[in-house]
């Protein structure tokens, strides 16, 4: 079941939530903008590794960002899987996620043995694997950076609704930011949709619901 986001109290409004790096944006103003771009209605949560029906997940080809290797979804079969989506080039909402995600895994005792931390790029154009796998290795040995070309990357991002738009540079010749939804997934053992966490959650929360969601039998 999805018990981080009843636990809370949101939605598929509050899935989409975006995070403009320097801010972070939600509510009824933006939703009908990111729905019409899934394709999805907002509905409460359900529970059978989808949201109100919508699938979250799913196949993808993607190469490992350390190691070179081509990786699928299958290659992480029988292991929990955290992931968030991202870029390196983000300011600040990117890195104080997975600085959250890594602590949180610290403590989240036996939990952090049966869990790999992923972070997807869905900025592909500037994070190739050098920079990529440079970055991850800033928060932790144990995180898995994964990249590939633009149309593998449009791939996992339909496959896990991810909102992701390319904001216009502020001057000719500055770097752009890329607005993205800033949520962590946790997919179970089967490669389901098990919880989603949204970036305001503590560490401390985090970690606890970590725990109790990978000490529970996967839903089949």
């Amino acid at each position: 079941m999805i018990r981080a986001l009843r636990a809370i109290g949101i939605g598929l409004a509050a899935l989409v939530a975006v995070g403009c790096c320097a801010v972070l944006i939600g509510g009824p103003g933006l939703f009908p903008k990111v729905a019409a771009l899934l394709g999805v209605a907002p509905p409460d949560a359900g529970g059978d590794g989808s949201l109100a029906g919508v699938s979250i997940g799913g196949p993808f080809t993607l190469t490992d960002a350390r190691t070179g290797a081509t990786v699928t979804d299958a290659s992480y079969r029988g292991r929990w899987m955290l992931v968030y989506f991202g870029y390196t080039f983000c300011p600040d909402i990117c890195p104080t996620d997975l600085q959250k995600m890594v602590a949180a895994l610290t403590t989240a005792g036996a939990a952090s043995t049966r869990i790999t931390p992923i972070f997807i790029t869905v900025d592909p154009a500037r994070d190739s694997a050098v920079p990529l796998a440079r970055y991850v290795g800033l928060f932790s040995p144990k995180l898995v950076g994964l990249t590939g070309d633009q149309a593998q990357i449009d791939a996992v991002v339909r496959a896990y609704r991810v909102f992701v738009e390319k904001a216009p540079p502020a001057s000719a010749g500055a770097p752009y930011l890329v607005n993205h939804s800033a949520f962590m997934y946790l997919m179970n053992p089967a490669g389901k949709l098990a919880a989603i966490f949204p970036p305001d959650i503590k560490t401390a929360d985090l970690a606890h619901q970590l725990a109790a969601d990978t000490a529970a039998p996967p839903a089949s």
